[in-house]
């Protein structure tokens, strides 16, 4: 999340400093210093930019109290991931403005459903860092493709009354398949086609995809992965791409009797030579967003459905 934020400063036209605190400020990152904030519409000669990352604990007004204390004459932007106490919200020793986990969300998602935030190579990224029986989230890959969002996670939280929900957004992994082969028609007719297809191994569906152009660059955010289990074979791909990509024609007009002269049309049936056919695939991701609730919530930001992991 650090270097989420780092790029989402970046964009909002943060002048970022580097800034290393001479006394160590225990449960805060510190990510630099700038002379104004747009987005908080702040200009001050020296506005220092904190981040708390993830705890168990809620933020407390002692700790920011202990900001105030050891940098007195600056002004404080507290990113935290943590809950906030309400606290955190009445010291007036200092000027300070404090953004909770759910802010943070809005700001991220803003930024992914608009395409300004996008990914960026890392030379090193951790491996796992949420993981279950059922899904573990870790780092994206660089440069892989989004679909977009279909919903927003406030309506879809306030629709259930769920409005105090805090909400992080993270990405699931789904594969983008191309498809290429011939349609053999029922006269041994051969047509040429290309296909892409869309397997989302959260509903066990494959589906055609015909929004290329609407794919973006993948936020640099955590990507939730399915089991193994999950995804499906080369050979039930090609069995279940055969039943989705078959077409009905219509044929040649034929008598119904040969006493009148009515006539029907015949539907012909054109359907994928699978052992001919050529595919290929590559990860996609589609945008989600992790629910603060007891138990772990995912999100699926294309049919708004919810699926259970468990925080180990």
């Amino acid at each position: 999340m650090e270097e989420t934020l780092r790029d989402l400063l970046e964009i909002q036209s943060v002048n970022l400093r580097a800034f290393n605190p001479e006394i160590e400020t225990h449960g805060f990152t510190c990510l630099g210093t700038a002379d104004s904030i747009p987005i908080l519409d702040v200009v001050n000669n020296s506005v220092i930019i904190w981040h708390a990352q993830r705890g168990i604990l809620p933020l407390t007004g002692r700790e920011i109290v202990r900001l105030a204390v050891d940098y007195p004459e600056s002004y404080h932007w507290i990113l935290s991931e943590r809950e906030v106490n309400e606290d955190c919200y009445a010291i007036s020793s200092m000027s300070y403005e404090i953004w909770n986990p759910k802010m943070i969300s809005n700001w991220v998602g803003k930024a992914v459903l608009s395409g300004d935030l996008i990914a960026k190579k890392h030379e090193h990224m951790d491996d796992s860092v949420i993981s279950s029986p059922a899904t573990t989230i870790s780092t994206l890959e660089p440069e892989s493709k989004s679909m977009r969002s279909l919903l927003d996670p406030n309506s879809w939280l306030s629709q259930r009354g769920m409005d105090g929900s805090g909400f992080s957004p993270v990405l699931l992994q789904a594969r983008l398949w191309s498809v290429s082969g011939n349609l053999i028609g029922p006269n041994n007719e051969s047509e040429m086609g290309e296909w892409s297809l869309i397997e989302d191994p959260w509903v066990e569906s494959l589906t055609i995809f015909e929004e290329m152009e609407g794919l973006v660059t993948s936020p640099n955010l955590r990507i939730a992965k399915p089991t193994a289990g999950s995804w499906l074979s080369e050979k039930a791909l090609l069995e279940k791409a055969t039943t989705l990509l078959e077409v009905r024609r219509k044929g040649d007009f034929v008598k119904s009797d040969s006493s009148t002269s009515v006539r029907s049309m015949i539907l012909q049936r054109w359907s994928l030579d699978a052992d001919k056919a050529s595919i290929a695939s590559k990860n996609i991701v589609i945008p989600g967003w992790e629910i603060h609730l007891e138990k772990g919530k995912l999100l699926h930001g294309r049919n708004g459905r919810l699926f259970e992991y468990q925080l180990l």
